[in-house]
Parts: C-alpha cells; structure tokens; sequence
C-alpha cells in the first residue's frame, strides 16, 4: 500500500492543469499514441483488439460474453486480465497512459475509481461515446465515430476503415420486409429488463422493417412489466445471451411460467438469441445487423407458412 501511495503522489505531481471536458465528460485525448492501455467492458476491448493494439494493453476485463475467435488469442496474451473491477491504487500501480471504459461506469460508483482522481495522478481517462449517448443519438453512428477516433488515437486510420466498412456492409443486408413485433428479453425475473427507444436493436430493427414493442420507452435500457409484454403480445423474442445470466436460464424462466404461456412468440417457438455484445454499439454492429437479417427471415418465413390470424387464439387484453 505504502508503494502505490507513494506512486499515486508521484503521479499526481507530474499532472498538468486540468481542461475541458467533452460531452461525455471526457477530457482531451494524449497527444500520442498511449502504450500503456488499462480497458473496460467488452465493446471498448474489442474495438482496441480488432485495431491490432493487444500489444499496448496493460490490463482489460468486465466481458460479458464470449469474444469473437479472431479476438481471443489477443486478449490472452494482455498481461493483466480481470473479471471485476481493480481498485484505482491497482490501476495507478499498472502506470497507465490512459483508462478506457466502454460505459459511465467505468468511473461511477463501484467502478474503477473517480474520474477527478484519475485526474489528479495525471492518468487520461475516456469513455466511450456509445457508452454515454443521448436521446436521440444514432448507435451505429456513435459505434463508428468510437472506432475513428481510437483509430486516429492510435494511428490505425486504415485498420478502422476496415472496421467501418464491415458495420456499413451488415447494415444493408437488413432489408424491409413484412411487420414483425419483437421483445428483447435482456434480463430479470419480477420486472423484465429490455432495449428501449435509443437502443441499438430498435434502430437495426426497425431498417429491417420490425419493431421493438418497446419502442415507445425512453432509454436505450428499460425495466418494465410481464403485464406490459403479455398485452403486447410479440410474434418474436429475442434471448441476450450472458455469462451471468444465460439465454438458456432466459428460454426456461419463459417456458415455466404459466403466466406467460399465452404469448404468441411461445406458442409458436419464434424464440431467437442474441449475444449481448451484440446488442452495444462497437466493432459487432455489422455483425448484429447480419445475425438480425437471418432471425427476421427465418421469422417471417415461419409466420408464412403458418396458420392465419383468424385460426389463433385471441391475443391477450390486458390494460
């Protein structure tokens, strides 16, 4: 302790004074490439990793799935790999020349420490513009400005060009076609967690001609109600897969819940899955859009050679 004490003090004595912060609270970036990268939340490590900067991560963890496998040999080799998050002494004593996190949480309560404090040892620190979007903001837009700017940070222009260029390729293969009601089944049991109107899926579906049937609920990440997605009855669901908490767990909370066993999307197995990096704004956001354009057309494929409307069930009323 005595050690990084005396480390935070040097640190904080070679701090310049401080200036303005961005929109996301961000101050400036380094003036040259950082060498010494402590990272956090999967799309913020993947964006590095897929720019060919594993070399110049000093410690990254808080994955929440499985990286894709071109990524993986990457992360293994990054010397100091963590499931939560250190403590800001930890961080400090790993001499970083910048802390990334993919989310505001990185520097909230619980996370890896204060921003100020960071500040005050003279380590930059940057979140992610996906991880701190306002009403309104596009995803895919905001997913592509992140790769540009760790692009031009990192002098790897031509590499995040490459990134770039794959998001826009998925993004056309999400094509209109006849409506579909979707719910996003992100988490919880009592008071479901779902993807709200800013959210990344409800952007893609909606370029594919679907809808989040909670769309209208502020937020790109809201809790609602049982009752709530009883009455709007989805023709499909969508499973985020987790490592805390799986899309089987998801599948089989859905299965055993008397409740719930009206639901159309149950009754006639229109039951998809979706890793939840998938479901952030980042190097996937092709990929998401791809794996929507394939779950929508097996969807619709499915209600067509289905029975009619009029030969279901009535759907539930509840107010």
């Amino acid at each position: 302790m005595r050690l990084a004490a005396l480390l935070l003090l040097c640190l904080a004595l070679m701090a310049g004074p401080a200036r303005a912060a961005d929109a996301c609270g961000n101050p400036p970036l380094p003036d040259r490439p950082p060498e010494r990268v402590v990272v956090v939340h999967q799309h913020a490590i993947e964006i590095l990793l897929a720019l060919g900067l594993a070399d110049r991560i000093a410690a990254a963890g808080y994955l929440d799935d499985t990286l894709p496998p071109d990524l993986q040999a990457g992360f293994d080799s990054i010397p100091v790999r963590f499931d939560r998050y250190l403590a800001t002494e930890a961080v400090a004593g790993l001499l970083p020349d910048l802390v990334l996190g993919g989310f505001a949480s990185a520097f909230g309560a619980g996370g890896l420490g204060p921003r100020e404090t960071f500040a005050q040892f003279g380590i930059p620190t940057h979140v992610l513009a996906s991880g701190c979007m306002a009403a309104g903001d596009d995803p895919v837009a905001t997913a592509i400005a992140d790769i540009r700017q760790m692009g031009v940070l990192f002098d790897r222009e031509q590499r995040a060009d490459q990134l770039v260029a794959g998001i826009e390729a998925g993004i056309k293969a999400l094509e209109p076609g006849p409506a579909l009601t979707v719910f996003i089944y992100d988490g919880g049991d009592k008071a479901p967690y779902t993807v709200g109107r800013d959210g990344l899926l409800t952007r893609l579906l909606a370029r594919a001609g679907a809808r989040n049937i909670f769309d209208d609920t502020p937020g790109r990440w809201a809790s609602v109600s049982w009752e709530a997605v009883l009455a709007r009855d989805p023709d499909l669901i969508l499973l985020v897969d987790t490592t805390a908490d799986p899309a089987a767990e998801k599948r089989r909370r859905l299965k055993t819940d008397s409740a719930l066993s009206g639901l159309r999307a149950l009754r006639t197995g229109q039951i998809a899955t979706l890793p939840f990096s998938e479901t952030v704004a980042g190097i996937r956001t092709g990929l998401a859009a791809r794996h929507l354009a394939r779950t929508l057309a097996a969807a619709r494929q499915s209600a067509a050679d289905a029975p009619l409307a009029g030969d279901r069930p009535p759907a539930h009323n509840i107010p």
